[in-house]
């Protein structure tokens, strides 16, 4: 593939030279690579002839680069000058055949742009290469048409549940009907797309208001936020002829709008169909339907199709956001960009300068830039080898105003000769925070302002990870700035673009300039401790950058002092490293140049101080909610808020920063912000002080939602200014770094404008940038960083006048050794890969005598050795126990005797080593053992390992006779006994060894060290009064003509004048809630505390996930620089891990909390700190909590609190600080286990359970056989446990279940942890010693249980349950008559929050067994706890509160299920529907409905009722099944759920049978329960130990627990009540048990259906309730009655008289005249029984009469108001598909054509139950009986009325017959008209009443009710080709007369004459013949 360009000639060139003529040459750039012709002497008129080619490799060009041609004067001395410049775009010269030439002439332009008369002939050719094209244009066009629905206030918080991993999702799509589709005669259907797949609704003929109500399900697996962007779209289409649809009209939504609604869903939401082909949708009709998006775990809200009088049509539309508003154009005016990084590794930039072929370029990067918005993108050109480019160019996206995308991503790319273009950045826009909705809102305006670029690290890598690639393009939080933009964007609507990308002339170029200036910045940082560092074995530092500045790695601008020394990582004692910083904190300054946007920044700071405060009172009355569980009032609680109402108040008044305006620049959005800011804090502020704070719940949610309005608020669009990062590095390689907001460091004058962390010291986590799961940190650092403009900086000095500023200068002499193990030392040689004096990286020559003073300071003393003070600390330095080792070594000849070695005694190296018993022991130290070999390795039995040669090969355990070398490791360990203040002792020298340059320094030297290094310094003084500026050195390098100088900067340290003894006080006391660590499902945890330089850790305990550590952990003599006053507000945060032991293997990870600790100065008193719960997290996710307390305590003034008591080798936590103890008793009920998993392959089978709690365990009995009776035979436990008083600090119970084996083995086979035992917290039980049961006398006979009632037939089952469940206008008279209605849930019952799950007697636990995620389930544990308090003083014990529990021996239980229907059942057919039927299983009992199945449906009425049976607690569970039956195949299963009938029958909220609300004797409300209200009523106050009850007599009342309840209480005496209910007295029981006893009522539950293979995913729901009785009891009551409802068979009859205004459709051929051929068509919608009438032909004026009858058989199911459809989906189907829908009637109004098809004229729709009022006479006829024509007849109107929407109709089965006048309508140009009046009468008749008043169809016998005469007909009425006599008589002649008139007398006068002179000749010649 190549470029050629035929320079041809030029011509009219200017004239530059003062003296002759130009000598003009052609240079041409193309892809960075610059070309150029010979040189033309003294001619304005050159001719070349000269050809340049490109080779361009495999990589096609992109159509927009250009070619820039620059034609020059050449000049020997001096630059050469422009004689003009020309570009050429490559879009032409892509897109043309290969390999044809294309010839330009160009005009060229002068260096401002500006034309000139000279032009330039041109010949291109371009070769692509084979099967590769130009990459596609980036435009503007084939914009979505559509948009997102506006859908109210979305919820993003659904989504922070969601997983990052590939997850099932199920999407639902009810289509329930259409309304005013725009058309006519039209045969709609719905097609839903999603995925790319494809379904869709039945076809509905006829009807522009189709009723679908289909139900439709999509399953997906993959990664939520994929799930999330995809698009659902609904169409509707006119489907004419065989599967061809013309689209209607259609609504389109990305999935997360739906996910992000209440309940995941939209429901019967009204969408806006609009054509997205138009230019500019309009309306083309409404489409109801209902959208649920379910992830695992959510719940489907009720998706039944809602029809109701008071539909809301104008609030609950969703409109698509392109059908009502214009096109828009984002305008995007990229100017240039900044700093970008280098991103080619150069080798052929390196080739070429090595070849001396052209030039290497040092900008090793080819930008352009990608702007990308709603799927839409745009490119700029590419700038080759060019890091500070200048695009210019405006970049243009079309997209429909509003749209849903809220994000404009602005990507920075590299352009690749070779291979894929690279990722250099990402920075996005939010278009939520550059605009506002509403009437005062503003659209999204941006700029011109710059927009850094975040990514991976800045310098280049051959290979990038995963990670980096992640950083690049935005998907992660970027490490490293990457260069900035400087852009602007505006808003334009009303049109599309009309091009991609436009240039940026000067002028508009120019005028952005203003927004380029700079002001001088500092960054100032104090460094007062790195610590939690892991051990890297080389030096390291840190640096703190801005942008480039501070970048020690950028050579292109002023360097800084923005580094510490490098030093050696000291360990820290126990587990991690510190760097040994001394007294002088490292001080780091970086002078930098940025534009001044404070203004912005300070105003984000003013808002963001406003939601710190906030949050900080939500934590605290959080935290006082939480304590004060059982507190008496909520009075302190009320007043807290009142308080933090009264502050939010006061910060939303305080007046917002202000503007500068000789400093700040403002652009248009400053603007829009500042006032929107005002406007909406000023909203916020009135919004709180309306809060209601009586209701402290609802108070917190909305100062929560405040806190959310605030956060949108505090947002910098247009921040120019960087991050801060803060990096770990080992020379140059980068380890970890931290990342911190500009704006939060930023000073200001006024406190509340200023950053939260500037000038303040605060510990920043260190986190490593390849890390994917965020668990490691690579380290802390406390640091105090203040950015601040150059003329504040004395600010930051005057607020710590106790600190003292030292600057050194710093050189490194190095040195390597000459030959390895001569130690002579030298400068020169292999190794030496440094200059003999460099700096600390080796990367610079610093020679000392090359260094010069900087302005403003001078050298004060000579140059110094200064070592590193981490080389002085020796190996065990931070240790407590330390081993000291030593080998002895032997030699021998093979085979020979082993004598000592000459190097007898060596270390792991072989160097020598002090004999063993010489070593001597260091001082604070003492011995713990002897002196001992050691076994523990690869040795013999005598510790021994051989070899060959040491040094070179392996050792062996093994002794052969080939080995000549042996050693053994002798050991020893020594404790600390106290600390020594000691340092190792250095030579005077000063040197540092290490093996390689590039490792680890230590002081002395090794046998193996091969190079060494020394620091010198020099100290540096201020020579000027004030501040002096950042001092930087000038450093001379190279000799002679070489020479040259280079900056340096000093190292800087402050020194504090105040500096103080602190002694921490870490109390660990106890965890909570964390994972496993071992594959028991246990942990043997252990926690580490870090602070500072020190890390010390607790004691582990074994097998345990709520660990009780009591421990105290002392950090003695921690010295911190600073006041005490700026300690006690910024102290070092604590770092506590948890890890889990393992006795292999290095410790896991559980859990890590960052913890600041309370500062008491010991003098003014002390005052504990209590303890306090801290979350732990394992990255984001939460993992446990920790029960803990840290006081740092000053040690310089008073004496300190007396030390903690110990335990053996442990603190305690001090009783000040512990919870306060007392003895508790907690009893458990344990029950039993159930379906317990195996273990080892082997069945659980006798197993017991151990209960710890608080130290004390309690073991129950061994289980007998767990297959027989899967309970304990005594399963009541009480011990007694000194716990806390605080329900706060209650510490956990934890379960661990053992299997007794045989031979004695007992593994533990499943854990629990119950967390919270608050909930089963309760008082000691009161003794009593008898129970007051008084009656009266004539109360005390038991009335009978089966006395008779009156019996009510109007009314069934399903009226009961329509009028419970809201639909009032299915249930008949049953509410009018005074009945009760029965409880429908819309979940489960055991889901009830008053039931608890039904855990008041039995509770569920699972159990699990294994570690964190690979945990699995292994059974589950039935029982219960009370934990109530103890009363030291009380000699009795109480009763126990769970004594009286029911037996647990095994009990036989039969189960009544009544299946009432199933709710969206998922679809297991192809054609998207299920033939469901339903299986019961409880224990060995299983009952089916197989052959009762429901065909083709998904939401079946089943009306089952099963009787099963079962053995407590064997069978505990009821299983319900919902299959799909299938002729050819198994039946698939649709869903199952599953009932804990155990805990049902052992509540004590009687859920064993639903109690009514009315106690009826007979009817269908007939009393059922096996005993009396009067019985329940008792048997439930001796179990809940209730006085009572006490009956009385006048008036009749009873007496339950100290309350008093009458009958009138509960029935008025004037109300009506039903005559079926019975005896007063157990009315008022039933009353009773309602209103003062939890009991469960009768009702209907909801429960959602699952599937094995997808977990979590709904798949239907099924309404049913279950009844359990005793299998002993007989008889049982009878069941309820609950068989569906059957339709009635009816006979519609419709009589169409006559037809009036009937459109003329038609012209008449002959006669010229309007006319019609008018029938009418009519059908029963969702059948296809079409019948019509006969023809009134030639209908010319607009009457036709027909006097027909249509008569129509439907089922209809009068009580629902619904008609029973039935039909065969297919000819193989084996029942008919039941489909229950509106009674609704369509007639058309038809034009009959004999050969065309019929036209269609008109057409009404009629619901039979909701009938218009007919009108009485013709006139009468109006708009009032078409709804749409109610409004303003616009289609496209919003204020329309549905169908439902009017008062004035009429039930045509109650009224039974109706007469009168309807209109037709038609829509033209989309308004309704009335096109046509009809006069007819309606009649329905059942079967019985049809057969006593016959009628036939049509005019058919029997004609009779009514009997239909022929119609009267005008004359005129017939078909023209059966009567031509008619025809001739009523058309022709008619019309025609005198022309056929005048015709036949012109016809006979032309006869005659034709005849006279056909006889003149012969009558002549006869005449003359017979004359002669």
């Amino acid at each position: 593939m190549s470029l050629e360009i035929s320079v041809v000639s030029a011509s009219s060139l200017q004239n530059l030279e003062t003296l002759g003529k130009s000598d003009p040459y052609v240079t041409i750039n193309f892809q960075g690579e610059k070309k150029k012709t010979t040189v033309k002497d003294g001619t304005l008129d050159p001719v070349w002839d000269e050809t340049l080619k490109w080779e361009l490799g495999i990589k096609a060009p992109r159509s927009d680069e250009c070619i820039d041609i620059e034609v020059k004067d050449y000049e020997r001395i001096g630059r050469n000058r422009l004689l003009g410049k020309a570009t050429i775009a490559l879009r032409n010269i892509v897109l043309a055949a290969p390999g044809t030439p294309l010839d330009y002439e160009l005009g060229l332009l002068g260096a401002d742009d500006s034309p000139t008369v000279g032009t330039l002939r041109l010949t291109l050719s371009y070769v692509p290469p084979a099967g590769i094209s130009a990459a596609p244009d980036a435009s503007a066009e084939s914009v979505p048409k559509g948009g997102m629905p506006q859908m109210g206030t979305p919820n993003s918080r659904n989504r922070d549940a969601l997983s990052s991993a590939k997850t099932k999702f199920q999407i639902r799509v009810r289509v329930v009907e259409g309304r005013q589709l725009l058309g006519a005669n039209m045969n709609p259907i719905c097609r839903i797309k999603f995925d790319g797949e494809t379904k869709q609704t039945r076809i509905h003929k006829g009807t522009t208001n189709p009723w679908f109500d289909e139900i439709f399900f999509f399953q997906v697996e993959k990664l939520p936020h994929e799930v999330l962007e995809d698009f659902l779209e609904l169409q509707v289409c006119n489907s004419s002829g065989i599967r061809s649809c013309t689209l209607i009209g259609s609504f389109k939504c990305e999935l997360g709008m739906v996910y992000d609604q209440p309940e995941f869903a939209f429901v019967n939401r009204w969408l806006v169909l609009a054509n997205p082909d138009e230019p500019t949708p309009t309306v083309q009709g409404y489409l109801k339907a209902s959208v649920a998006v379910l992830g695992p775990g959510n719940v489907c809200p009720d998706l039944s199709a809602g029809k109701s009088d008071q539909d809301d049509v104008e609030a609950n539309l969703l409109w698509s956001a392109g059908v009502h508003l214009q096109p828009a154009t984002f305008v995007l005016s990229i100017y240039c960009a900044q700093d970008l990084p280098r991103m080619d590794a150069g080798t052929l930039q390196s080739l070429k300068e090595m070849l001396g072929v052209g030039k290497a370029s040092k900008e090793l990067v080819d930008p352009y830039a990608i702007v990308s918005y709603a799927g839409k993108e745009v490119q700029t050109k590419v700038l080759y080898t060019n890091e500070n480019p200048e695009f210019r160019q405006n970049l243009h996206i079309g997209f429909l105003f509003p749209s849903m995308c809220n994000v404009i991503r602005l990507t920075l790319m590299d352009w690749d000769r070779v291979g894929q273009d690279d990722v250099i950045g990402t920075a996005t826009i939010p278009v939520s925070a550059i605009s506002a909705p509403g009437e005062d809102g503003f659209l999204p305006t941006f700029g011109p302002t710059w927009v850094n670029v975040y990514g991976a690290r800045r310098e280049w890598e051959l290979l990038d990870g995963e990670s980096a690639e992640k950083m690049n393009v935005g998907a992660d939080r970027g490490c490293a700035y990457r260069g900035r933009v400087l852009c602007a964007l505006h808003t334009q609507v009303g049109s599309y673009p009309p091009a991609p990308a436009t240039a940026i002339d000067n002028d508009a170029f120019n005028s952005v300039r203003r927004f380029r200036s700079t002001r001088r910045f500092v960054l100032i940082c104090q460094l007062t401790g790195t610590w939690l560092l892991e051990n890297t074995g080389r030096p390291l530092e840190i640096e703190v950058s801005v942008g480039n500045f501070g970048n020690k790695l950028e050579n292109t601008i002023l360097p800084s002092p923005s580094s510490t020394h490098p030093a050696n990582a000291v360990f820290d004692g126990c587990k991690y490293y510190f760097l040994p910083w001394d007294e002088a904190s490292p001080f780091v300054m970086v002078n930098c140049e940025y534009e001044d946007v404070t203004h912005r920044l300070h105003a984000v700071n003013h808002i963001t101080s406003i939601i710190d405060r906030l949050k900080k009172d939500i934590r605290g009355l959080k935290s006082t909610l939480r304590a004060r569980r059982t507190s008496e009032g909520d009075q302190e609680v009320t007043n807290m808020l009142q308080t933090v109402i009264s502050r939010l108040v006061a910060k939303c008044s305080l007046k917002l920063p202000e503007v500068d305006p000789v400093r700040h620049i403002e652009t248009s959005l400053d603007k829009h912000l500042r006032d929107r800011r005002r406007s909406e804090l000023d909203h916020l502020k009135n919004t709180a002080q309306a809060i209601d704070t009586s209701n402290v719940t609802q108070a917190m949610e909305e100062l929560e939602s405040i806190v959310s309005s605030l956060e949108s608020l505090a947002q910098a669009p247009q921040n120019g200014i960087p991050d801060v990062f803060l990096w770990l590095m080992s020379g140059t390689r980068r380890l970890a770094f931290i990342r911190i907001p500009a704006h939060s460091v930023l000073y200001a004058h006024e406190p509340t404008s200023q950053g939260a962390l500037a000038g303040k010291f605060h510990t920043y986590t260190l986190e490593y940038p390849d890390d994917k799961n965020r668990w490691s940190i690579g380290g802390v650092v406390r640091a105090s960083v203040w950015l601040g403009r150059e003329e504040d900086i004395r600010n930051w000095w005057d607020a710590r006048p106790d600190v003292q500023l030292t600057v050194y200068a710093e050189t490194y002499e190095n040195q390597v050794i000459s030959v390895p193990g001569s130690g002579k030392w030298t400068d020169k040689g292999l190794l030496m890969t440094r200059p003999p004096f460099s700096d600390a990286d080796g990367r610079f020559t610093l020679s000392r005598e090359a260094f010069f003073e900087p302005d403003g300071w001078a050298f004060q003393g000579d140059w110094f050795v200064d070592p590193d003070p981490s080389v002085r600390f020796a190996a065990d330095a931070g240790r407590q126990l330390f081993t000291e080792e030593v080998f002895e070594q032997q030699v021998r000849i093979p085979g020979g005797t082993w004598i000592p070695a000459p190097n007898n005694w060596a270390d792991v190296r072989g160097d020598p080593a002090t004999h063993r018993d010489k070593i001597a022991l260091a001082e604070g130290w003492s011995w713990r053992d002897v002196w001992s070999y050691d076994l523990q390795r690869a040795v013999d039995g005598e510790g021994w390992e051989y070899t060959v040669e040491a040094g070179i090969m392996g050792w062996s355990p093994q002794e052969k006779i080939f080995h000549v070398c042996r050693r053994r490791r002798w050991i020893r360990d020594r404790y600390l006994t106290h600390k020594v203040e000691k340092h190792m002792s250095l030579p005077i020298d000063g040197w540092e060894y290490a093996p390689l340059f590039r490792l680890q320094f230590h002081a002395l030297e090794r046998k193996i060290d091969m190079v060494r290094r020394r620091r010198w310094r020099r100290r540096l003084v201020p020579t000027q009064q004030g501040l002096p500026p950042t001092p930087r050195l000038a450093v001379k390098a190279g000799t002679g003509e070489e020479e040259f100088t280079q900056l340096t900067c000093p190292r800087m340290y402050i020194v504090s004048a105040e500096r103080h003894e602190y002694q921490l006080r870490a109390h660990i006391y106890q965890a909570r809630d964390l994972p496993a660590g071992d594959k028991t499902g246990l942990s043997d945890p252990y926690a580490v505390v870090s602070f500072c330089n020190s890390t010390q850790q607790t004691d582990k305990r074994s097998a345990t996930l709520c660990p009780t550590w009591d421990e105290t952990l002392i950090f003695d003599d921690v010295k911190l620089s600073g006041s005490v006053g700026t300690t006690e507000t910024q102290p070092p945060d604590i770092v506590v891990e948890i890890f889990d032991w393992d006795a292999r293997g290095a410790p896991e990870f559980l859990g890590r909390v960052f913890c600041r600790p309370t500062v008491l100065n010991t003098s003014e008193g002390y005052d504990p700190c209590p303890l306090q719960w801290y979350p732990l997290a394992r990255g984001n996710e939460k993992q446990g909590e920790l029960l803990a307390s840290f006081e740092m305590l000053l040690k310089d003034v008073g004496e300190l609190p007396i030390l903690p008591p110990v335990r053996g080798d442990f603190y305690m936590v001090p009783f000040g600080v512990r919870p306060l103890l007392q003895r508790t008793r907690i009893e458990v009920l344990c029950w039993g286990v159930r379906n317990m998993a195996t273990y080892e392959l082997q069945s659980v089978t006798r197993p017991s359970i151990e209960f710890e709690c608080g130290g004390e365990t309690v073991l129950s009995p061994v289980m007998a056989n767990l297959r027989v009776n899967p309970n304990f035979d005594k399963p009541h436990l009480v011990f007694d446990v000194e716990l806390p008083k605080e329900e706060l600090y209650l510490p956990p119970l934890t379960l661990r279940v053992f299997d007794h084996r045989a031979f004695g083995s007992k593994p533990l086979v499943a854990t629990a942890v119950v967390a919270d035992l608050h909930q089963y917290a309760t008082e000691p039980k009161v003794s009593r010693d008898h129970m007051l049961v008084t009656a009266i006398s004539s109360l005390e006979a038991k009335p009978g249980k089966g006395k008779p009632g009156t019996l009510d037939t109007d009314v069934d089952w399903w009226a009961k349950f329509y009028a419970s469940s809201g639909q009032a206008e299915r249930s008949g008279s049953y509410l009018a008559k005074g009945y009760e209605k029965l409880t429908v849930l819309s979940g489960a019952l055991e889901d009830e929050p008053k039931y608890n799950g039904f855990r008041d007697l039995v509770d569920t636990i699972p159990l699990y067994r294994g570690r964190g995620e690979q945990a699995q389930f292994s059974g589950e544990f039935k029982g219960t706890f009370r934990i109530y308090p103890l009363n030291a003083e009380d000699t009795e014990e109480p009763p126990f509160v769970l004594d009286g529990f029911p037996s647990p021996d095994p009990q036989e239980l039969l189960a009544r299920v009544y299946i009432v229907m199933g709710r969206d059942l998922a679809p297991k057919d192809a054609g998207g529907s299920s033939d469901p039927y339903v299986t019961v299983s409880f224990g060995k009992t299983k009952k089916t409905s197989k052959e009762d199945y429901r065909p083709n449906t998904l939401n079946p009425i089943f009306g089952h009722v099963f009787e099963v049976s079962g053995l407590l607690p064997l069978h505990k569970d009821l299983k319900i099944q919902v299959y799909d039956r299938d002729l050819m195949s198994s039946d698939d299963l649709i869903g199952e759920t599953v009932i804990d009938l155990e805990n049902r029958y052992l509540s004590r909220h009687r859920a064993t049978l639903g109690l009514p609300r009315q106690y009826h004797v007979s009817g269908v409300n007939a009393w059922r329960d096996i005993d009396l209200p009067t019985e329940i009523l008792l048997h439930a106050a001796r179990t809940r130990n209730l006085e009572g009850p006490v009956w009385h007599s006048d008036p009749l009342s009873l007496t339950l627990g100290g309350i008093t309840y009458s009958l009138t209480d509960f029935e008025p005496k004037d109300g009506a009540l039903p005559l079926t209910v019975g005896d007063p007295r157990e009315r008022l029981a039933l009353h009773v048990l309602h209103k003062a006893l939890p009991i469960v009522p009768e009702h209907v539950e909801t429960r959602e259906l699952t599937h094995p293979a997808m977990p979590g995913l709904p798949q239907g729901q099924l309404l049913l309730w279950v009844d359990l009785f005793p299998a002993n009891i007989s008889p049982l009551p009878p069941a309820v009655d609950i068989t569906p409802r059957q339709p009635q068979k009816y006979i519609l009859r419709v009589v169409i008289y006559n037809v009036f205004e009937a459109p003329l459709q038609e012209t008449s051929f002959v006669a010229k005249e309007k006319m019609s051929d008018v029938y009418v068509k009519g059908w029963l919608q969702g059948t296809n029984n079409v019948q019509k009438t006969d023809i009134h032909y030639r209908c010319m004026d607009g009457e036709a009469n027909f006097n027909w009858r249509l008569v129509y058989h439907l089922e209809m199911i009068e009580a629902e108001q619904v008609m029973v459809v039935e039909h065969k989906e297919h000819a193989w189907s084996l029942k008919s598909t039941q489909q229950r829908r509106p009674p609704q009637l369509t007639l058309q109004l038809w034009d009959n054509d004999l050969i065309m098809r019929d036209d269609y004229l008109s057409e009404m729709t009629l619901d039979l139950c909701n009938l218009p009022k007919p009108a009485k006479t013709l006139k009468g006829v109006g708009p009032d009986q078409v709804p749409q024509m109610m409004g303003n007849g616009d289609i496209n109107s919003v204020t329309i009325n549905i169908l439902d929407d009017y008062k004035n109709n009429v039930n045509l089965f109650e009224a039974k017959r109706v007469y009168g006048y309807f209109p037709f309508t038609s829509v033209v140009d989309g308004i309704t008209e009335i096109a046509g009046k009809v006069e007819m009468e309606m009649e329905v008749l059942t079967e019985e009443e049809a057969k006593e008043r016959p009628a036939g169809q049509g005019r058919d016998e029997p004609n009779l009710n009514p009997k239909l005469p022929d119609p009267e007909r005008p004359a005129t009425s017939f078909l023209w080709i059966s009567s031509p006599w008619k025809s001739f008589r009523h058309i022709i002649w008619k019309n025609y007369k005198w022309y056929c008139i005048t015709f036949i007398i012109f016809f006979l006068l032309f006869l005659f004459l034709f005849l006279f002179l056909y006889s003149l000749p012969g009558a002549t010649v006869d005449y003359l013949v017979g004359g002669n």
